[in-house]
């Protein structure tokens, strides 16, 4: 039975062939352009049914190692380059959720490469020995892959575990006002309608007791912080922009911050964030601090070039999340999202859901 996946699915296959073929892969700046600066690859490792080393060679050449130590096959790296070449063309032309492409599962079973992802229990996608030549290190680190070959992946997944309750202030309303209000489809107008009646959103609480347990992990303000955001978010001109919503949070001050740079106060805050989520943290998972993809990010760029946000350089993981990131609404209908109810205690209440999303 043929392989069959998705482009995002390719694309960990694809970046198996073209570091392999190149030999090295480059660091990328926040808007994803190529430096000069790059780290030589020294082994590839994945597990699948069996764990297989890929190691590149002075005579241009990968080894591929079983996990016995034998020597399985050996193959040129321009023969990875020409793979990684073919299936970026049979990628880009993917019009199916998902597809095979036989000629890589040909060259696939050759190389000792059965799956299209190798099982991983953690948020790295791939383990790589770099030479870091600045420091002369060379750890073996997990990789999360991103591509912009297919549809844009989440960073943090919506679920009842990242609803956040508001109270609704300001003034009185009736359950007929309540109907209104929610009988409007889309969220902005919705919210509009709110904000028209002269109401407004204060945050209550957290819904899911651990994941409110991970925000307080990373910053005692960080649950109110993230409730201000998606209010912000919320706005009848709202983009869904992560840097917009964080201007206007900074803006207001609600932590009464008084130093120089009142912006990246909050700015750095949400960069925490974006950064836990992206290596490890999750909403439904207790959250201890420790990085499962320690080695931070490779991204599949659309023209088919791999750029590396190495966590060493950690400034420059976290300015490529804060500038590639946006909120998503999460679904009404699964999540509760948007929708005005009476609570227990007779106050009116809304619940927004923290959702976040690459952007391309």
């Amino acid at each position: 039975m043929s392989l069959t996946g998705n482009k995002g699915e390719w694309s960990e296959i694809y970046t198996l062939f073209r570091l392999l073929g190149e030999g090295k892969v480059h660091a990328g700046d926040e808007n994803l352009n190529k430096l000069e600066l790059y780290y030589p690859i020294l082994n590839v490792i994945r597990e699948e049914s069996k764990k297989y080393e890929y190691k590149p060679c002075s005579e241009q050449n990968i080894v591929v190692v079983d996990e016995d130590g034998k020597e399985f096959v050996r193959v040129s790296m321009d023969k990875f380059m020409k793979e990684s070449a073919n299936l970026l063309d049979e990628i880009k032309a993917g019009s199916k959720s998902a597809f095979a492409i036989p000629a890589t599962e040909c060259f696939m079973n050759q190389i000792g490469c059965t799956k299209l992802k190798a099982p991983s229990k953690d948020k790295a996608d791939i383990h790589i020995v770099i030479h870091d030549l600045r420091t002369n290190m060379t750890p073996l680190l997990g990789f999360s892959i991103k591509s912009q070959l297919g549809s844009a992946s989440t960073l943090l997944n919506a679920g009842e575990t990242t609803n956040i309750r508001y109270r609704v202030e300001g003034g009185q309303i009736t359950d007929d006002e309540i109907r209104e209000v929610n009988a409007i489809e889309d969220h902005l107008p919705r919210m509009k309608k709110i904000q028209d009646k002269g109401l407004q959103l204060m945050y209550s609480d957290i819904e899911h007791q651990t994941f409110k347990n991970n925000l307080l992990f990373l910053d005692l303000c960080m649950p109110e912080f993230i409730a201000m955001c998606l209010i912000c978010d919320s706005m009848p001109a709202s983009t869904s922009s992560i840097k917009e919503a964080v201007e206007l949070v900074a803006k207001q001050n609600p932590f009464g911050f008084t130093g120089k740079n009142v912006y990246t106060f909050y700015e750095h805050k949400m960069k925490v964030l974006l950064l836990d989520a992206a290596l490890g943290m999750t909403p439904a998972k207790e959250w201890t601090g420790r990085y499962d993809a320690n080695g931070g990010y490779l991204v599949v760029k659309k023209d088919g070039d791999i750029v590396c946000y190495h966590f060493y350089n950690r400034n420059e993981v976290e300015d490529y999340l804060y500038n590639n990131t946006r909120f998503e609404r999460a679904s009404r209908s699964r999540y509760h999202f948007g929708a005005l109810y009476r609570g227990e205690d007779g106050e009116v209440y809304i619940k927004l859901n923290l959702q976040i999303r690459f952007k391309k």
